[in-house]
């Protein structure tokens, strides 16, 4: 018995599948060596046509060669095998350096079409999809929305640096007293100029003669009655006819919320510019010229509402003074926080009336630390059916007119 016989079923079979691999290594093999043959003779001589190049080939001394021609000649006793070698796929080989596959560049070739074709086709989806069109009209509508907020920040801040025209109204209402008939001691136009960091601060003396809009069938009167007549709407035509100027916000102040206001703001320092004594509700005060003091409200309303050693007009620049320390003392850090509740204050007692944006334009102008131009309208005294009026000349009514008429762009000329 031969050997295969004493195997088993599943080696036997083994055995006959590692057969079929070493004969198709060796078909393989020879098939390689034909190629490898007809590529160096098409080297040589290229003119040799393929059945000669064949011929010389069969004629060389190769064993491989010829065992491949005597198993073509001699019959073959398992044909059952070779049709399964031939149904069988063959697998996929790597081939040695230097040899090259005949079909792979017939691929590339057939590639380069497909890319040629399909590159077009591509390329106008490229097209047609690079330019969307949603595009342009965001950055357009962006570009569109940052405008917008540019000229709105332009307008408010137009808004804010615009000058305003501010009527300080002193009345001589004592403590307990009503408003009503009472008379202005005191009046002071004051123009906040931010773009010129300016402040015109007119001071008008209360016994001024002029025309008073709630008395028409009189041609004049003191000033000072416009407000015991028709109260600060009253007031406020009598100075706008005067000064021809527009006045955009005002407040009434009293000896009451005088005293008040400086308290709130925790007191204020203002350096004396008169020597002399003054009786206040607590006690009475010496003020030295030159000297600084830090008053609380009884010590201030002594300071400004003194007049018996000095003018009207002294009295006025004493009252700006005072009111001035309270415009630093609020735009101060220490005083920021204090802002609320002062506007509160005077918006509740004292009648004021300035909106969001003119606050800003007084605060900017004086954050700026601005100049003040201290103006008061001059005259002479003269008495008119046996009553005493301050009479103001024709020249100073015309410069103080001059100075409060600013330029187009909002600065002082």
């Amino acid at each position: 018995m031969n050997d295969d016989q004493h195997l088993s079923r599943v080696e036997r079979r083994k055995r006959e599948l590692e057969r079929e691999r070493l004969n198709e290594q060796a078909l393989l093999q020879e098939q390689t060596r034909h190629e490898a043959i007809d590529n160096r003779t098409t080297e040589e001589n290229p003119e040799k046509s393929e059945p000669g190049r064949r011929a010389e080939a069969t004629q060389g001394e190769h064993p491989f060669l010829n065992q491949a021609d005597e198993r073509s000649s001699e019959p073959t006793s398992a044909p059952k095998k070779k049709a399964r070698d031939v149904r069988k796929p063959k697998p996929k080989l790597k081939f040695p350096f230097g040899m090259k596959r005949k079909s792979k560049p017939r691929r590339e070739a057939r590639r380069e079409p497909r890319r040629q074709t399909y590159e077009p086709e591509r390329n106008h989806v490229k097209h047609e999809t690079a330019a969307p069109k949603d595009k342009p009209r965001r950055r357009k509508w962006k570009g569109k929305l940052l405008l917008v907020m540019l000229l709105i920040l332009i307008g408010v801040g137009y808004l804010a640096t615009r000058p305003v025209t501010f009527l300080v109204m002193g009345s001589d209402a004592r403590v307990g007293e009503s408003l009503s008939g009472s008379r202005t001691d005191s009046l002071q136009l004051m123009e906040f100029v931010p773009r010129s960091r300016t402040v015109q601060n007119v001071s008008i003396p209360r016994d001024t003669y002029t025309a008073i809009p709630c008395e028409p069938e009189r041609e004049g009167d003191k000033i000072t009655h416009a407000f015991a007549y028709g109260g600060a709407d009253c007031t406020v035509g009598a100075v706008e006819g005067l000064t021809e100027t527009s006045v955009d916000g005002q407040v009434v102040i009293t000896f009451e919320t005088f005293m008040e206001l400086i308290d709130l703001v925790g007191g204020v320092n203002v350096t004396a510019t008169h020597s002399f004594s003054e009786k206040g509700f607590n006690q009475t005060y010496e003020y030295t010229e030159g000297v600084s003091y830090a008053m609380d409200g009884d010590m201030a309303l002594a300071y400004a509402r003194h007049r018996k050693t000095d003018t009207d007009g002294a009295r006025s620049n004493r009252q700006t003074e005072v009111m001035s320390a309270v415009a630093d003392k609020l735009a101060s850090p220490t005083g920021w926080t204090k802002l609320p509740a002062t506007y509160r204050f005077m918006k509740n007692e004292m009648g004021l009336e300035m909106n969001p944006l003119q606050m800003a334009s007084i605060g900017l102008t004086m954050a700026l630390q601005p100049q003040v131009d201290k103006l008061q309208i001059e005259g002479q005294d003269a008495y008119i059916d046996n009553v005493y009026y301050y009479q103001p000349t024709e020249a100073s009514v015309q410069a103080i007119r001059d100075a409060l008429d600013l330029t187009i762009w909002g600065t002082v000329r």
